[in-house]
């Protein structure tokens, strides 16, 4: 029996198995977008940390892929969405679900001004709103986390605002209006994101609690499937610019300068969820870990490979000219270490370990 025919046991295209949790289980959470940069790491902490995980992806393809590189996972129940922004997606993976995990959005910025609502807006907010209908019409459930991000916070326009520290209370003005024909796709993004969380908050239907993690930049080993370095997520592949050029090379301009470990991001969502009983209120927390810029990550690099003169060969690291540090805002993220209970993973390993991972992934795919 091959890996995929042993697969469809477990995978039913819009349908979900009849059993809830199991014995001594903390309880049964979807989680959307499990097959993700983001999501693979959530979907992994969610199954170590005794929870009964349900997760959806787009194909079957993509869930073989999965199991086969995650076997320490063997246990997640996968459901086949094959499009998470159609009215009805989520109503069979919902079934006696008691927590949802809202990951699954597209982050990518290919795409034109005419494809502004197609690409962008409609599927970020569409699949919002899909799955907080099925979590309104499922009785069980009794908080969502959404994957938010830092994004949905800021005003790009008001940056570097030196001197503001920003707060979960704050929100991005931007609007489906404003995105529809802006020829800025970060725009697009951020306005996706603001307009398709607040269709969760603000849903006069909703009687179950809702936890938002705004992340800035999310960094980390990639673990999800990569079939090439052409197919590297948006951050993975910012990283991946520093490392995959000559010494000489200028270091190449910085674009988000905030950051978090992928593995801290998804360590954060499993604390809310194991709080979420005890939560008296809707909660927004932002979960940003560090502030650097490409030629501080490029210094730190050349250190973490001082002794590795084939991989200092490959870091950029010919001068930032053009791109200056600069002072910018501050973040309050007292919320989010306090749910971490422990130290954030810091810039120099999260960079180190993501450049290994990517490096390991080159090998692997070439």
């Amino acid at each position: 029996m091959n890996c995929f025919s042993s697969l469809l046991k477990f995978v039913r295209p819009g349908g979900a198995r009849s059993a809830s949790s199991k014995s001594g289980s903390k309880g049964l959470v979807l989680i959307s977008g499990g097959t993700g940069f983001v999501g693979t790491e959530i979907v992994r902490q969610f199954a170590q940390a005794g929870f009964t995980v349900r997760a959806t992806a787009r194909s079957a393809d993509k869930i073989a892929a999965w199991k086969q590189a995650h076997p320490e996972a063997s246990d997640v129940e996968w459901i086949v969405v094959p499009d998470g922004s159609a009215t009805g997606a989520y109503d069979t993976a919902i079934k006696g679900v008691k927590y949802v995990v809202h990951s699954a959005a597209p982050f990518h910025h290919s795409f034109t001004v005419q494809e502004n609502e197609s690409a962008m807006l409609k599927p970020t907010i569409n699949m919002a709103k899909a799955i907080t209908a099925a979590a309104i019409a499922e009785p069980s459930v009794t908080h969502m986390c959404i994957t938010s991000t830092f994004a949905a916070v800021v005003n790009p326009k008001d940056m570097p605002n030196i001197g503001h520290t920003y707060t979960g209370k704050e929100w991005n003005s931007a609007t489906y209006e404003m995105a529809k024909s802006m020829p800025n796709p970060n725009f697009v993004y951020c306005a996706a994101k603001v307009v398709a969380e607040k269709s969760v908050w603000e849903n006069p239907e909703r009687k179950f609690r809702v936890t938002s993690i705004c992340p800035a930049m999310i960094y980390g080993p990639p673990r999800q499937n990569i079939k090439s370095m052409a197919n590297l997520n948006t951050s993975s592949k910012a990283i991946w610019n520093l490392i995959n050029g000559k010494s000489t090379d200028p270091v190449p301009k910085s674009g988000i300068v905030s950051g978090t470990d992928v593995r801290d991001v998804a360590a954060v969502h499993v604390r809310a969820i194991e709080t979420a009983d005890s939560a008296r209120e809707d909660r927004r927390i932002l979960a940003i870990a560090f502030d650097r810029f490409n030629s501080q990550h490029v210094a730190s690099l050349v250190k973490s490979f001082a002794n590795s003169p084939d991989k200092l060969a490959r870091i950029k690291n010919g001068g930032n000219q053009g791109d200056p540090n600069y002072p910018h805002y501050d973040v309050d993220t007292r919320e989010a270490e306090a749910l971490l209970g422990r130290p954030w993973i810091g810039p120099d390993q999260c960079i180190k370990e993501t450049a290994e991972r990517l490096w390991e992934i080159e090998a692997s795919t070439s």
